[in-house]
């Protein structure tokens, strides 16, 4: 039996743009509080989905494939998106959606730090070290509020017990560079990437270049810019779909 989809909503139906937020590996939709409330009051109906294997939502199929495919709910009955946000894993998977998006309708996909190409060893390690306390997270990361460091926590319980041990088993190459091969010319990518200083997630030497591929390196962040540097990713959503809207490269 699949497990329940999941979701947490922001705004109001009657809200003329929809945005897609998508949580990275052992987080939850609540990661993106800060960003869904401001988009909600420019007039977006924000949904964020939980991925299979988070948020409760226990899975054995755990394969990149699955996470999107297990996404496409939704978009049954007509259903489109201005834009798209994935941070970290779920960036490749929102990668993973873009075949499925209407090609009548201009969509922007923001990629927040995505994981393109890195040590699973090394990764691992980081995400399991994070299984800490509100206080501790708050203490490493000085501009973190206290929601974002209560919504890290809460991702992290609500994850199966062996979410990441499953996500680098199934998916043997994390490689996912080769997804942004194909970009249609209805939809446009910006992806932030974080200080590579702060972060190894997504080097920006791995970033391709690509007509229709915007990166913007954000300089003092870390992984986490959602967290450390809301403002940005919150400006880069709104312009993005701006710059669709008015037909501008």
């Amino acid at each position: 039996m699949s497990p329940v989809p999941s979701a947490t909503q922001w705004g109001t139906p009657a809200a003329s743009k929809r945005a897609l937020l998508i949580h990275g590996n052992t987080s939850s939709s609540h990661t993106w509080e800060t960003i869904a409330q401001a988009l909600a009051k420019s007039d977006y109906l924000v949904t964020a989905p939980n991925m299979l294997g988070h948020g409760y939502r226990q899975s054995d199929d755990l394969r990149l494939g699955a996470l999107a495919e297990d996404l496409r709910s939704y978009f049954a009955d007509g259903i489109v998106y201005d834009v798209i946000v994935g941070h970290s894993l779920g960036g490749d998977v929102a990668l993973l959606l873009i075949p499925f998006l209407p090609t009548d309708k201009k969509t922007a996909v923001v990629l927040v730090d995505p994981g393109l190409e890195f040590d699973k060893e090394t990764l691992a390690r980081r995400i399991f070290g994070n299984v800490r306390s509100v206080e501790v997270h708050m203490a490493d990361h000085p501009t973190w509020t206290r929601r974002d460091a209560v919504t890290r926590v809460m991702g992290l319980h609500m994850a199966q017990g062996d979410l990441v041990k499953q996500i680098f088993a199934q998916n043997a190459q994390f490689t996912f560079g080769h997804l942004f091969s194909a970009i249609p010319p209805h939809v446009d990518v910006t992806i932030l990437v974080a200080d590579p200083e702060l972060s190894i997630i997504c080097p920006p030497d791995q970033v391709p270049v690509h007509p229709q591929i915007q990166s913007v390196l954000v300089k003092g962040s870390g992984h986490w810019i959602q967290h450390e540097k809301p403002d940005v990713v919150i400006s880069t959503v709104l312009s993005a779909v701006e710059r669709l809207a008015a037909g501008r490269p």
